[in-house]
């Protein structure tokens, strides 16, 4: 026990002897003791010593221990007095206690004995006292720096109470927010916040309280999204995450403890990016109507010329006409070749490039690529050659003319940057699975080659590998490697490249087919016999004299039964009196399109239901059209379509 400094305030020489005597038979040790006979010395003394403890005799000169007991308590509040008294008075006992005393002793009964146990218990009440302030000191300190986590945190933090709707406490940062000044007073009244929450938000505002205080269960946090007014007016948006922080007798939440951050930037942002999504999307529609239309504009006029040309190859001219002939093939064949690679791309981009899988000859489909590139080839005195791995299956399913797509672009960028030498193409079996085989089929030339600085760039949308004088040489639009990288990649394959500049190039597709049945389709048993459509009728919609004239001379050479008219109104006037083994409709005409037309077929013709409907379209996007799908056309032909490619949809659709 620490040494103790006494104070006894007594008047009587006797009694405070007495006391004398007793404390030094104490069992503690006494560091100083004094004693003061009045009541005014006592003040006075305490104004420049401060005790552990004093002893005050209740009766004294000119006043009384009650008195002195309270002058004593404005002093030193938390300074124990015992008192002492000759008088076994219980009233007096409970008013000393009532002002402050913290023990009562009749002077009979004071001993040695129970001074002892009177220090120690005033020695427990310091340790206790001690304790209590150093915890309290703690908690000012905790205090302290929960208030300046608060207010120096950049987020709102805040208590509210959800059932009698009373801010409890927020930081400084919602005024800040919301443009007020630190001494404006924000309403202290949640329903008051009807000013500050956006009208639109109100409700919702009131709604997620109501959940909370039903639903939200411990440790759980709830997120969300609302607006505030500004001073201003102006829209601010903040996100607030809250948890239960009190609840009632009925467990219900009763007190919400919450962040909350000023979001408005992002909002504006996703403004914007949703301003320019709905602004790209709007170009990418005006795009395709553009170029939907230049197809249809473009695509016109060439059907005529590549269809009368392909006619006129076929007749008995004279070999100089026949060149002149040749040279308009190819200058058409270019000109489509650009053409769609442009639409192709643009199909690309807006994810409306469609696959589809169905069985096929490879080798036929090489074959045929060395013939069409075969006359080129011979032309430039270049060797063209192809070999296939003995592996390869007869019969494979996929997407043949997207595979047709890739070889064309890659044969003919290989015999366009060789000017002497080969062009070969090698197909092998790189795996082969159960079901499925994947083909490694590759073109390599003798060419200009490509220098490394190159190779990177190649497949990139409108680059090309010699941006020098050589490229006007050469021509083309730096699509169709970019095409051929993307549609490679839509069949899930890749596409890789070797080459050193003026040594060559060897391009390489890696894909995947499904195997087929070891039998040739149909199509690839009729692919030899002369087309007929004799004993057939056949009714033509289409408004283009030119391309009105072709048909008429192609089904005139088949022997077809056929009509042809202007528009679709024509077709439904003489459906009415006839019926017809095949109908080709032109989707884009005068006084009633393809479209209308057909709705009214599929609706008041129910006896033509069998009937295939082939659509002709210039429009190259028209197939992904949610309306055009619904009319439930057989197939599909896109102007300029070459005879051969329309005699295979012919033959598929009648079975022939």
């Amino acid at each position: 026990m620490t040494p103790l400094n006494l104070l006894l305030v007594e008047d009587d020489d006797i009694d405070a002897m007495e006391f004398k005597r007793a404390i030094r038979k104490c069992n503690v040790e006494i560091q100083e003791m004094r004693i003061c006979k009045y009541a005014e010395e006592a003040i006075t003394t305490l104004e420049t010593w401060l005790p552990t403890c004093i002893f005050v005799d209740y009766q004294l000169p000119k006043t009384n221990g009650l008195e002195l007991l309270k002058k004593i308590k404005k002093i030193a509040p938390k300074l124990p007095v015992i008192v002492l008294t000759s008088q076994g008075d219980e009233r007096i006992a409970v008013e000393m206690m009532k002002a402050g005393a913290m023990e009562y002793f009749p002077k009979a009964e004071i001993n040695a004995e129970k001074l002892t146990k009177t220090f120690h218990t005033m020695s427990q009440m310091f340790e206790v006292e001690k304790e209590r302030e150093v915890a309290q000191k703690e908690l000012a300190e905790k205090e302290e720096f929960i208030q300046k986590v608060a207010q120096l945190s950049p987020n709102i933090i805040y208590v509210i109470d959800i059932e009698k709707w009373t801010n409890i406490f927020h930081n400084n940062q919602i005024s800040e927010i919301l443009g007020y000044k630190a001494e404006e007073p924000l309403p202290q009244n949640v329903l008051a916040f009807s000013k500050l929450i956006d009208n639109d938000d109100l409700l919702t505002f009131r709604k997620h309280y109501n959940y909370i205080k039903q639903h939200l269960k411990d440790g759980e946090v709830m997120e969300k999204e609302f607006r505030l007014k500004h001073k201003d007016g102006s829209d601010v948006w903040i996100i607030t995450r809250e948890v239960s922080f009190k609840r009632n007798n009925d467990g219900e939440v009763l007190e919400v403890l919450g962040t909350a951050i000023d979001i408005t930037s992002r909002k504006l942002a996703e403004k914007e990016l949703i301003k320019a999504k709905k602004d790209a999307e709007e170009a990418a529609l005006i795009k395709s109507d553009f170029l939907s239309t230049m197809s249809h504009e473009i695509r016109t006029p060439m059907n005529a010329i590549i269809g009368f040309t392909d006619l006129l190859l076929t007749s008995n001219l004279p070999e100089e006409y026949m060149q002149y002939l040749n040279t308009i093939k190819y200058s058409a064949d270019n000109l489509m070749v650009i053409l769609n690679d442009i639409l192709d791309f643009s199909k690309i981009e807006a994810g409306k490039f469609i696959l589809e899988d169905f069985e096929f000859d490879l080798r036929e489909k090489i074959g045929h690529l060395y013939r069409t590139f075969e006359f080129k080839a011979k032309e430039k005195g270049i060797k063209l050659s192809y070999e296939i791995d003995d592996k390869v299956p007869a019969i494979l399913i996929g997407d043949a003319y997207r595979l047709n797509q890739i070889l064309v672009n890659l044969i003919g960028n290989a015999l366009k940057f060789t000017s002497e030498g080969f062009v070969k193409i090698s197909t092998l079996v790189e795996k082969e699975y159960a079901d499925k085989v994947d083909l490694k089929i590759c073109v390599k030339d003798s060419g200009i080659g490509i220098s490394d600085d190159k190779l990177g760039l190649i497949f990139d949308s409108f680059s090309q590998a010699h941006n020098n004088n050589a490229t006007k040489f050469f021509g083309g639009t730096g699509l169709g490697l970019s095409i051929t990288r993307k549609i490679t990649e839509l069949m899930q394959g890749k596409i890789t490249v070797e080459s050193e500049l003026g040594t060559g190039s060897n391009f390489c597709v890696t894909l995947t087919f499904l195997k087929g049945n070891a039998a040739p389709t149909s199509d690839i048993l009729n692919t030899n016999i002369p087309f007929s459509l004799k004993g057939y009728s056949v009714i033509v919609a289409e408004d283009i004299l030119a391309n009105q004239l072709l048909l008429k001379h192609l089904l005139k050479r088949w022997e077809a039964d056929f009509v042809i008219c202007d528009n679709g109104k024509e077709v439904l006037e003489t459906l009415q009196l006839r019926s017809f083994d095949l109908i080709l409709m032109d989707l884009q005409m005068p006084v009633m399109d393809g479209i209308t037309a057909m709705k009214a077929i599929r609706n008041s013709f129910p006896h033509l239901a069998k009937v295939p409907v082939l659509a002709f379209t210039a429009d190259t996007f028209a197939q992904t059209s949610q309306e055009i799908i619904d009319c439930k056309f057989q197939d599909f032909i896109t102007k300029p379509f070459r005879i051969d490619e329309l005699t295979s949809v012919i033959r598929k659709q009648l079975n022939l």
